[in-house]
């Protein structure tokens, strides 16, 4: 079995090897930038109990990592791992190193142990390999399509050196440095725990906030820019965790991440809305997608409330599919005045001039009278579908019955456990919805974290509150990894406290989740059913509450967040 190798070892530049951390720390100290000396735990090491936990993993998660825990490492690779550990004065830093950290969706996933005697090595190189079965680690596998077996793990020992300070900086796309620093142990701030002080660094200059990162020194933020600069150009990454013990600035992480930073407010439109956008933008929110397309979106400047959906039982998925868009074709007809094919045109016209920008494009006119109990039931139709649907297998929430396009629906009304094409970004209509909210929303000022702009349903963080629904945003009170899984699909998310160097923002970035923290004058309490427009450019969010989600239907605030 193979033993602990240095940094300089040929080995520890393969991530196949090492792991992506150890492969990273390689590469810094290969370009003589200040890495704490470093052994790595070859994968092969902990392979056999990775294997002993992915053989656990059938009965749980727990069980998995109990069995990680029970296994023991070759005698003589433990041996070697003690005996190059065992000069630190003050113990060792282990750190898991595994080849998939070398992609932001995977970061903060794994264990780091602080302080760990040589006695306690063991435990800690086994837990780095337990922390794959975590419950936040199978969330992730699930949602990526990567199956937990296929998870290597190796780890970094490093000596623990108590620090006066640390955090994270990164370069941005205009070759600003934005730097976060922490008094003490930077983990509370990339765990998203605490705020941190900030400092931007253009030209060589301090240009905005505490050049000194909370007393930790006049200039440490001119010093940790250059540093940050060195990475990037030597190495191409744009985010570093730094540290800093007794006057020395650490190179202790390299991140292949970036991130746009600003705490600017959010403009008002260039106009606001008009009654015809505003009714769009609703129920585009609330039936998005293809399916929403084909059947009540194209309602939806004749609707003067809001569908009504209740759910139908469904016992024969492929003719309630006929139904629905038999229906549809019928109402759509109505409203535009025209035959089916002369109507779907009309729409299509319609639709493009709106979301080009144009404020008065051609409605349809006066439409023939169209019986409520008739669109309430096309919505219940497709409601009750959707669920069918989950319960065969076939899709993940009923929501997502919205989101599918006619044809893979009813290629999965017809092959029972075939899975359809669901897109999760957002689709052309998420814009109107963002600049409705924006107009007619409270807006909170704060601190951009992820960049983009999105807009959904507020899913509040809370005890039993359940899996987010597609193109949720997410809302939670500090950006904690183990949101990470539930990002997938989501508009956006908001933390109203916390770090923009928190690894949840990494994960963000990565999966185009526009994110912005640290709030100011928080609006309200994200009641179910408001609409939450995230701009992670300029670090701001607007909500529309309920009731004035409901006004513009003249429906019931129960209705609107139905």
């Amino acid at each position: 079995m193979t033993g602990p190798f240095t940094l300089d070892d040929a080995r520890a530049f393969d991530a196949r090897v090492a792991g992506a951390k150890a492969a990273g720390l390689a590469r810094a100290a290969a370009a003589h930038l200040p890495v704490l000396p470093a052994h790595v735990v070859p994968i092969e090491v902990l392979a056999p109990a990775l294997a002993a936990g992915a053989s656990a993993l059938g009965r749980s998660p727990a069980s998995a990592r109990l069995a990680v825990a029970a296994s023991r490492i070759d005698p003589v690779a433990l041996e070697a791992i003690r005996a190059v550990c065992a000069p630190y004065p003050r113990g060792a830093i282990v750190r898991s190193s595994s080849p998939f950290e070398h992609d932001p969706r995977w970061s903060g996933a794994f264990a780091t142990y602080h302080e760990v005697d040589v006695g306690d090595l063991e435990t800690a190189v086994l837990g780095c390999a337990a922390s794959v079965f975590s419950r936040d680690v199978v969330g992730r596998c699930e949602q990526l399509g990567v199956p937990v077996s296929e998870l290597r793990m190796g780890a970094v020992i490093q000596p623990w050196l108590p620090l006066d300070g640390g955090g994270t900086a990164t370069v941005a796309d205009d070759d600003a440095v934005s730097i976060l620093g922490v008094a003490g142990d930077p983990a509370a701030l990339v765990a998203g725990a605490v705020r941190g002080e900030r400092a931007f660094v253009r030209s060589g200059r301090a240009v905005e906030g505490d050049p000194g990162l909370g007393g930790l020194g006049p200039d440490l933020a001119l010093r940790v820019a250059a540093l940050t600069d060195r990475v990037s150009k030597e190495l191409g990454a744009r985010t570093i965790e730094w540290g800093l013990a007794s006057g020395t600035l650490w190179l202790l992480q390299v991140r292949d991440s970036a991130a746009a930073y600003s705490g600017a407010r959010l403009p008002a439109p260039s106009r606001q809305p008009t009654e015809i956008e505003r009714r769009v933008a609703i129920v585009a929110q609330r039936f998005p997608g293809p399916m929403g397309e084909a059947t009540l979106l194209p309602l939806s400047p004749a609707l003067e409330r809001l569908p009504r959906p209740v759910p139908i039982a469904v016992s024969d998925p492929a003719s309630t599919l006929r139904e629905i868009l038999a229906l549809a074709a019928v109402l759509r007809s109505s409203v535009w005045t025209a035959d089916p094919a002369d109507a779907e045109l009309r729409w299509s016209v319609f639709a493009r001039d709106l979301l080009a920008g144009a404020s008065d494009p051609p409605g349809p006119g006066a439409p023939s009278a169209i019986e409520p109990s008739e669109i309430d039931r096309l919505a219940g139709l497709m409601e009750g579908l959707g669920r069918s649907l989950t319960e065969a297998g076939s899709l993940t929430h009923p929501d997502l019955v919205w989101r599918v396009s006619p044809a893979d629906l009813e290629r999965s009304v017809r092959r029972p456990g075939y899975r359809p094409s669901v897109p999760r970004g957002p689709d052309r209509w998420e814009p109107l919805i963002a600049a409705v909210v924006c107009a007619d929303g409270a807006v909170a000022e704060g601190v951009g974290a992820s960049p983009g702009v999105g807009a959904g349903r507020a899913h509040p963080l809370v005890s039993g509150a359940g899996r987010p629904a597609p193109r949720s945003v997410l809302v939670a009170p500090r950006p904690v990894p183990q949101i990470a899984p539930l990002l997938w699909g989501c508009a956006g998310l908001v933390t109203s406290e916390g770090s923009e160097g928190a690894h949840l923002f990494d994960v963000a970035r990565s999966l185009g989740v526009p994110a912005v923290t640290s709030l100011r004058g928080e609006p309200g309490a994200f009641a179910p059913g408001s609409l939450v427009a995230v701009d992670g450019d300029r670090g701001a969010i607007a909500v529309l509450e309920p009731s004035a989600a409901a006004s513009i239907h003249g429906v019931s605030p129960a209705q609107a967040g139905a």
